[in-house]
């Protein structure tokens, strides 16, 4: 449902965060709703606000029980640090709230129940989202420190298992604790959330090393020229898979070696592309059998 506008962006709350407001508000506790609904439009508007403040443009945000998806667009010539600084901005955004909380209940000499339970979401919320896994804020910051040594792609795959292993966590959490009537389900309907947004996360993440691969591409061939990347790999290996593999500071060579140290051909990353564009995603062997 759409809640308004912030500027350039949308602000819209998701159905599941409009459902569990509901129910808060069935059971009584609807100030406690009220005040989770703060904490975590605080926490995605700090996102915003640093997105904003780096030059990208903030399309829409959309709030969750435990966070948010904000949807950008990267100015050129903006690297993948800004995303860790974005992320990153979000929890301290959560834990600055809590701080001022405390010190507020330190003033007054005491701390209201209110109080008390927004500091206790705050701190959830931003330690929960400091977890190395995408799509939460800690995975973003893990992808954009990783990309720099393994490479957008495999960055983006390590970010998504993390992912999935807290969602597994939580719902083999959720499951035992609903057993031993500790808690409700709630956990395992997050834990399905979670791991629904990380294969996402991983389905996006060719077009996403595409985008940076040409990104990059354009900005080196205006500082060097001639500088070739060589890599050697099996015959058996898809077109995709070394594709992956390409490192967009040069031209790309691919030697194709086959058994006993056998140079069976050499194919350049333009042939590669080419074959990938027309749909084909063929082995090494097949396209140099072309």
């Amino acid at each position: 449902m759409r809640a308004g506008r912030l500027g350039t962006a949308e602000i819209i709350c998701n159905d599941y965060f409009l459902l569990l407001l509901g129910l808060y508000f069935l059971v009584g506790v609807l100030p406690q709703a009220l005040l989770l609904f703060t904490a975590v439009a605080w926490h995605e508007g700090c996102h915003a606000l640093v997105a904003h403040r780096l030059g990208w443009q903030v399309k829409s945000v959309e709030l969750f029980p435990f966070g948010g998806v904000a949807r950008l667009t990267r100015p050129p010539g903006r690297g993948f640090m800004d995303e860790a600084l974005i992320a990153l901005a979000g929890p301290l955004a959560s834990f600055f709230l809590a701080l001022g909380i405390t010190l507020f209940g330190l003033l007054l000499n005491f701390e209201p129940a209110g109080l008390l339970f927004f500091r206790q979401v705050n701190l959830i919320l931003g330690f929960f989202n400091l977890w190395p896994g995408l799509p939460l804020d800690g995975g973003r910051i893990y992808r954009a420190l990783r990309a720099k040594y393994t490479g957008l792609y495999r960055a983006t795959v390590e970010g998504v298992y993390g992912g999935q292993v807290l969602a597994l966590l939580l719902g083999l959490g959720s499951i035992a604790g609903f057993f031993f009537r500790l808690v409700d389900l709630q956990g395992l309907a997050l834990a399905l959330f979670i791991y629904y947004a990380a294969r996402r996360e991983g389905e996006v993440a060719p077009y996403m090393f595409w985008q940076d691969f040409w990104r990059q591409r354009g900005k080196e061939n205006k500082l060097k020229a001639g500088k070739v990347f060589w890599l050697v790999a099996d015959p058996a290996l898809t077109l995709a898979r070394v594709a992956r593999s390409f490192s967009p500071r040069s031209f790309n060579l691919v030697a194709v070696i086959g058994k006993g140290g056998r140079l069976e051909g050499i194919l350049t990353e333009t042939e590669i592309l080419q074959e990938l564009l027309e749909g084909g995603n063929n082995t090494l062997d097949a396209l140099l059998r072309k």
